[in-house]
C-alpha cells in the first residue's frame, strides 16, 4: 500500500498521470507527488543531461527583484549575518544580488546545462557543480547566517531530509528560506490538471502550508518567523482565462451535446477566445488590471508562490 512520505498517511489517491508519470495527493498533509519516487541516479542524469530553465533567462529582472525582497528580509531577521548557502543557483541571479549587500555567498548548482549558462554570464560567484547531499557529505562543518532553497525542493527525492540538512549548517539564530509553487493557491484550484507547475519529472513535489508543518514539527529547535505567499499577474491572467474559457463553453451548447464535429466545436472556441480575450486582454486587463488585482490572490495565503522563513534557535 502506498503511503505519504510527509506524513506517513496510507490512504493517497491517485491525482493525474503526465505521459509516464502518475501524481497522487495525500489528503491529510495536502501534498502533491510523484509515484514512484525517480531514483537517485535517474535524477541526476535529467540534471546533468536533460534539465532546461529557459524561464531563468527570460525573467532574469524579476529574479533580481525578488531576490532583493528576500536579501532585505533575512537582513532584518538577522542583522549580522554574514555569510550564505543558496542551494539551487540556477543562472546565479540570486547570489549575484547577495554578493551586491556584501554577503559572503556559495552556491550549489547540479545541472552542468545551468552551471555552464553561468559561466558564460561571467557572474563572479563561488558555485559548486554538485547536489546538495554531494555537498553536505562534504561540509558538515561549515555554517552559514542564511540557507535559502529557492524553487528546489520540489525537485528533490527527500525534501524532509535536505530541509533537516541545511538547517544543521544554520549558526544559532540563522534564518532558512524556503519558497516552493502552493498548493493552496488559486492558481491549483482553477487550473487543477492543467496546473502550471505540474512537470514531471523535475517537479517531484508540490507542496502547502500544511505539507510543512509535517515537515518541521519534529524539529524542536526551529521558530518558523514568516509564512506567506505572492503572486504574478501572469497567473492572475492564468486564472482570469480559465473563466473566460469556462463561459466559451457554456455559451455554446453544441459543445456539450456533441451536435458539432469536434473541428467545428475547436472552431468556435477559438473564435470566441480571439474575440473576447485578443483585444480585452492586452489592452486592458493585461496590463492595468492584473498588476492591481494580483495581490488579492495572496490574501489567506492563498498565492501561487508559498514561502517560508525559518530561525534556528
Amino acid at each position: 500500500m502506498l503511503n505519504c512520505k510527509i506524513c506517513n498517511y496510507k490512504q493517497i489517491k491517485f491525482f493525474h498521470k503526465i505521459k509516464i508519470y502518475s501524481y497522487y495527493l495525500c489528503a491529510r498533509c495536502q501534498t502533491l507527488f510523484l509515484t514512484p519516487i525517480p531514483s537517485s541516479s535517474n535524477i541526476a542524469n535529467f540534471y546533468k543531461k536533460n534539465f532546461q530553465y529557459p524561464a531563468g533567462v527570460t525573467n532574469e529582472k524579476l529574479i533580481r527583484f525578488r531576490a532583493s525582497v528576500i536579501l532585505k528580509n533575512l537582513k532584518k531577521m538577522n542583522s549580522n549575518g554574514k555569510t550564505l548557502l543558496d542551494i539551487g543557483s540556477g543562472f546565479g541571479y540570486f547570489i549575484d544580488e547577495a554578493q551586491k549587500i556584501d554577503l559572503k555567498v556559495t552556491g550549489i548548482e547540479p545541472s552542468k546545462n545551468l552551471f555552464s549558462t553561468l559561466n558564460k554570464h561571467l557572474i563572479k560567484v563561488e558555485i559548486k557543480n554538485l547536489d546538495f547531499e554531494q555537498y553536505y557529505a562534504q561540509n558538515t562543518l561549515k555554517k552559514f547566517d542564511f540557507v535559502t532553497i529557492i524553487h528546489t525542493i520540489e525537485h528533490v527525492r527527500n525534501p524532509k531530509t535536505i530541509i533537516n540538512k541545511a538547517l544543521k549548517l544554520l549558526k544559532p539564530g540563522g534564518v532558512l528560506y524556503i519558497e516552493t509553487p502552493n498548493l493552496d493557491s488559486h492558481l491549483f484550484r482553477v487550473e487543477k490538471y492543467n496546473y502550471t507547475f505540474l512537470t514531471p519529472p523535475d517537479h517531484i513535489w508540490l507542496f502547502s502550508k500544511k505539507s510543512f508543518h509535517y515537515i518541521l514539527q519534529d524539529n524542536l529547535k526551529i521558530q518558523i518567523e514568516k509564512i506567506s505567499s505572492y503572486s504574478f499577474p501572469e497567473h492572475f491572467m492564468g486564472i482570469l482565462k480559465y473563466f473566460f474559457k469556462k463561459r466559451i463553453l457554456t455559451g455554446h451548447p453544441e459543445f456539450i451535446s456533441g451536435s458539432e464535429s469536434k473541428k467545428q466545436m475547436l472552431k468556435l472556441v477559438q473564435h470566441d477566445k480571439k474575440r473576447t480575450l485578443t483585444s480585452f486582454k492586452y489592452l486592458v486587463v493585461d496590463k492595468f488590471f492584473a498588476p492591481l488585482l494580483t495581490p488579492l490572490l495572496n490574501l489567506g495565503i492563498y498565492g501561487s508562490i508559498l514561502e517560508l522563513y525559518i530561525r534556528k534557535k
